[in-house]
């Protein structure tokens, strides 16, 4: 069977989505606009958050950064600081949801408002949950980067629900 080249699907992201990650990059003095050039990012589409980019150019764009700045771990320090308003018109949608079940549900059936070519998904084995992120594109630092900021950012807002003490027993990417 042949693929018709208009039904092709280019995975993309939402500008507000890399917008977590110049903020913190700015506060410690890195290079963002040098970067996003280099992701062939054009910087004036960072006042856009809900343009889209090339999840490629994002994922390029965080392996980057974590090549600047000498981690490995960019987007935990984006999740860690993340608020549900950072997430825009999906953020807004999760801070309505009434149960964590109702959030977990809404977060995973439209993450593709924030991203495509990139799918979340929850499993029950026996007492366990398990929240698993896949990308299209494959294993990277930059896909790392979003997996990771999507894993912490869930897990902050499940504290606040269960309160401060909760923490998962295993975190595994």
């Amino acid at each position: 069977m042949k693929t018709n080249p208009s039904h092709t699907q280019i995975p993309v992201t939402r500008v507000s989505s890399i917008l977590r990650y110049t903020r913190l990059l700015r506060s410690i003095g890195a290079p963002v606009d040098r970067l996003l050039d280099r992701a062939r990012i054009p910087a004036e589409l960072l006042n856009h958050p809900s343009a889209i980019v090339p999840l490629a150019n994002a994922f390029r764009f965080g392996e980057l950064a974590c090549q600047a700045e000498g981690t490995e771990h960019l987007g935990f320090l984006v999740g860690l600081s993340a608020t549900l308003e950072d997430y825009g018109p999906y953020g807004k949608i999760l801070l309505n949801a009434l149960t964590v079940h109702d959030y977990l549900q809404r977060g995973i059936s439209l993450y593709n408002m924030l991203i495509t070519g990139q799918r979340m998904r929850l499993s029950q084995h026996g007492e366990e949950f398990r929240l698993t992120i896949e990308s299209d594109l494959g294993p990277g630092v930059g896909a790392y980067q979003s997996h990771m900021e999507s894993l912490i950012t869930t897990i902050a807002r499940l504290r606040e629900a269960a309160g401060s003490p909760w923490s998962p027993r295993e975190l595994s990417l």
